[in-house]
């Protein structure tokens, strides 16, 4: 009989230690889930900074774009026969837009 309740005791032993080994690595697992959530949460952060940084960025290309053509008006105005056609060309460009949007509005 001793030798039956040292068998018990020694599946029970291992058995104990496996449910250990098991939590052990439960925790661990759970610990590294926060450590993502956590790394995930920075990352959406930064992602929404970079996006409002983008936003910025595009806003400021706009007003260059719009300086780049007022100051290309100017120098039509002040430039030579080819500036002068090139700014006819660039307002008979903008008419043909301008047409197009009120055709659209009027259908």
């Amino acid at each position: 009989m001793a030798k039956f309740e040292c068998s018990i005791i020694a599946t029970m032993s291992n058995t104990v230690k496996q449910i250990q080994r098991i939590q052990d690595q439960v925790h661990a697992l759970i610990e590294r889930y926060r450590l993502n959530v956590d790394d995930m949460e920075k990352q959406a952060l930064e992602l929404d900074a970079l996006k409002q940084e983008l936003v910025q960025e595009r806003k400021k290309v706009l007003e260059l774009k719009s300086e780049i053509e007022q100051l290309r008006l100017l120098m039509a105005f002040n430039g030579s026969h080819e500036d002068r056609r090139a700014l006819k060309q660039q307002l008979n460009e903008w008419v043909r837009e301008i047409n197009k949007c009120v055709a659209q509005l009027n259908a």
